[in-house]
């Protein structure tokens, strides 16, 4: 049978044989093992150094830079186009002399500056060994809001972010009717025709328009027009359309009017086309 005949050739294997074929098991066996120690060592090790060298490289750096007097904040340089001091806008970023260079972020310090509202832009930065640089740009307020029974007055710049009371100057013009309520320093305005206001100003502040175009206040209340008014005591009627053509087209009505010798009181531009001027207690054109 086929079973006498194996064990036949089994018995009649060389010795030899036999030792080498349990030798390659054994060999096989130690092989699998190591991989299971390595796969062990690999799996607790590698986070233990990885936990180690965060560790220690945390520790070299507070050693090397934030906790190295060398590092120390000797010098702040602020520069500012505005009327804020170095003082406030320190103050404002939370920073001092004698702090680390490296402890202080300079995100954070320009995040807390943008939090100032008459703040439109600010970079920090670090000149080593111990200077901190800081550079803001201010916002500048074009107009003074104008609010029947508010409390302090509150001013805006060209872009209708809201500045606070430090910013309002008699100078400026005024804007009444503005339909946002509860406004506060840093607010932006969402009335849109205050933008609509704030083009007006702009335009009427070029070099070329800006002797003859004084502004004084600009009534937004209607959703139709704005009124203005300038400093010499003209009203002009405007509708929202064509603002630049339109107060261009002011400037030389009002030229034509002092050549001839008018006194004119109103300006009615709220029409395309056969602008009207009139002196003062004239009737409104049906």
């Amino acid at each position: 049978m086929a079973y006498g005949k194996t064990k036949e050739r089994q018995r009649n294997r060389p010795r030899g044989s036999l030792l080498k074929a349990a030798g390659r098991t054994t060999e096989r066996r130690r092989a699998v093992r190591r991989r299971i120690i390595t796969a062990l060592a690999l799996a607790i090790g590698l986070p233990a150094l990885a936990v180690g060298a965060y560790v220690g490289g945390h520790a070299a750096w507070r050693a090397m830079f934030t906790e190295n007097d060398f590092f120390q904040i000797r010098q702040i340089e602020v520069t500012t186009d505005g009327a804020l001091g170095a003082e406030s806008v320190k103050e404002y970023a939370k920073v001092r002399e004698g702090l680390n260079l490296f402890a202080v972020r300079p995100q954070e310090i320009r995040e807390a500056l943008l939090g100032v509202s008459v703040i439109a832009s600010a970079q920090v930065g670090r000149r080593l060994p111990d200077t901190l640089i800081i550079e803001v740009a201010e916002r500048v307020a074009v107009a003074r809001l104008g609010r029947p029974g508010a409390g302090s007055p509150l001013a805006v710049d060209a872009t209708g972010h809201v500045l606070g009371p430090s910013s309002v100057r008699a100078s400026l013009p005024v804007v009444l009717g503005v339909r946002d309520v509860g406004l506060r320093p840093g607010d932006v305005v969402a009335d849109p025709m205050l933008k609509e206001a704030l083009a007006i100003l702009e335009i009427c502040n070029e070099t070329a328009m800006r002797e003859e175009l004084a502004v004084a206040s600009i009534d937004v209340g209607s959703e139709d027009l704005l009124d203005v008014e300038l400093s010499s005591g003209e009203q002009v009627l405007l509708s929202r359309d064509k603002l630049k053509e339109k107060l261009l087209q002011l400037r030389e009505m009002r030229k034509a009017a002092r050549d001839r010798g008018l006194d004119l009181a109103t300006y009615d531009l709220t029409v395309d086309r056969n602008y009207v001027g009139r002196p003062a207690g004239a009737a409104e054109s049906p």
